[in-house]
């Protein structure tokens, strides 16, 4: 053997011990077609409400496991700041104010409310559930809808083989009715399309649910979408969870870190479910949280004790700054992934568009999102988006590269004027340039009130008072 042949074969052992050449990076070609895929969706859990963020109180050792298996998105948004909106983007791939879904459902006086009854998703609005069926998927969905409670608006209704969870946008973690109706979150589950009661609580109710499904959906490949109420109020949570955390002073805090650690364990069930099943890297994993953190403080408590941590952003769930947007945000996908971090601004409404990219759904879906397959195997260097927006309400934001103009009702005190913020410079959004970059902060309003004077008004709540028209 030649010396020089010798030093070859000594220098890539040396690179594949030191982890340089792997295979899943070298060969995503090797990976599968058609990926299981399960998107774990968590309720108001905020950017800090994680270990992996750097939270100190709080303890997901699970997620953070499944972080460092992953792509985690340190600038990954949702496309809403509440429940109901932000998960129309996510199953649609569209900025749900597109087809009239800017604001949280109603279930408000269900039956008889003719407002309840067409609020949610448009009948004729394809989802993610739609498309993946049309693939030969088996489709399920566990946990919170808030999609509309009309009967042609549930999960069996639009795409999903099977269904366990409430319609609604609030749940009790230990009670159920079997009446619709407005019962301050005492409303029934369903078992499919039938009204049932639970014994137990909630968020492991539905961790036991979704891997019975994943124990029982066999060979064909799936699609399932758990989305937990946790850590959404009430705020409830079994003792044995509290007592797991009794480092944690403040007694607000330590509740809301028991529930996270309730949903935290699920976690592990799941991806231990998929390793006893033998197709744990058959399938993508997305975790992600609906909205940023809600300002939960319960009466009497000590002055900070906030239930849930935005990580040190600004704002609060329902607000367009980073606080209400911004959340944890991971993608774990062998065979075509290499973890890491990716710092770009990614948002909800990519996942579909990626997935759809890779199973060959076809381009003819309108899609607001982007593949995001290229920018993470690095085939592209560029930004996923030039430009991201968001409306609620007449809360509004506009972000293109690092520059941010915003208006949120909480928070706007002395002017009308919109808020202009570099993020790159101030991530915490606590220096507003508007006076110093009038110009740009202008250029940026006038984008935004271009795309926004587009959008139809919300089919239930109106429009916003500072929307402009064409």
């Amino acid at each position: 053997m030649s010396k020089q042949l010798k030093l070859l074969q000594l220098l890539l052992l040396l690179l594949v011990s030191q982890g340089f050449l792997m295979l899943y990076a070298a060969a995503p070609e090797q990976a599968s077609k058609t990926p299981n895929v399960i998107i774990i969706y968590a309720d108001d859990m905020g950017f800090g409400d994680v270990g992996y963020n750097g939270s100190e109180n709080i303890s997901t050792p699970n997620i953070d496991k499944l972080a460092g298996q992953s792509v985690i998105f340190n600038q990954g948004y949702v496309s809403a700041s509440v429940c109901a909106p932000s998960r129309a983007g996510l199953l649609t791939g569209q900025y749900q104010q597109r087809f009239g879904l800017g604001e949280n459902c109603s279930a408000s006086g269900w039956p008889h409310s003719p407002i309840s009854q067409g609020s949610g998703i448009p009948d004729d609005q394809v989802l993610a559930s739609e498309l993946l069926k049309e693939k030969g998927y088996t489709t399920a969905m566990v946990g919170k809808w808030h999609l509309g409670v009309a009967e042609s608006k549930r999960p069996n209704q639009k795409g999903f083989d099977y269904y366990y969870g409430f319609l609604n946008g609030s749940h009790s973690y230990y009670k159920s009715a079997l009446e619709m109706g407005d019962k301050k979150g005492i409303w029934p589950l369903f078992d499919d399309n039938t009204p049932v009661t639970f014994d137990g609580y909630l968020t492991e109710v539905f961790t036991d649910k979704a891997v019975q499904f994943i124990e029982k959906v066999g060979e064909e490949p799936f699609f399932l979408y758990l989305a937990y109420n946790a850590v959404h109020h009430p705020w409830e949570v079994p003792d044995k969870y509290i007592e797991r955390l009794q480092d944690i002073e403040l007694p607000n805090r330590r509740k809301f870190a028991a529930m996270v650690l309730a949903l935290d364990d699920g976690v592990g069930e799941i991806m231990k479910a998929l390793e006893e099943q033998g197709i744990a890297e058959n399938t993508v994993v997305v975790f992600i949280s609906d909205n940023g953190s809600p300002k939960g403080q319960a009466k009497g408590s000590t002055p900070g004790d906030y239930m849930s941590s935005t990580g040190g952003l600004r704002g609060w769930k329902g607000d367009t700054y980073e606080g209400g947007i911004r959340v944890p945000f991971l993608i774990k996908w062998p065979g075509i992934l290499q973890p890491g971090t990716y710092n770009k601004p990614v948002i909800n409404l990519d996942i579909l568009p990626t997935i759809a990219s890779h199973l060959d759904l076809g381009t003819d879906n309108d899609f607001d999102g982007v593949n995001l397959l290229p920018f993470l195997t690095g085939k592209e260097d560029g930004m996923p988006h030039d430009i991201l927006y968001w409306r609620r309400d007449d809360d509004y934001a506009i972000r293109k590269g690092d520059w941010k103009l915003c208006w949120n009702d909480r928070g706007m005190k002395d002017t009308d004027a919109a808020e202009l913020f570099n993020l790159a410079d101030d991530p915490r959004e606590q220096h507003n340039l508007a006076a110093q970059f009038p110009e740009l902060a202008k250029e940026l309003q006038r984008i935004f009130d271009e795309w926004d004077s587009q959008l139809p008004d919300s089919k239930w709540w109106g429009a916003p008072k500072n929307r402009i028209r064409k």
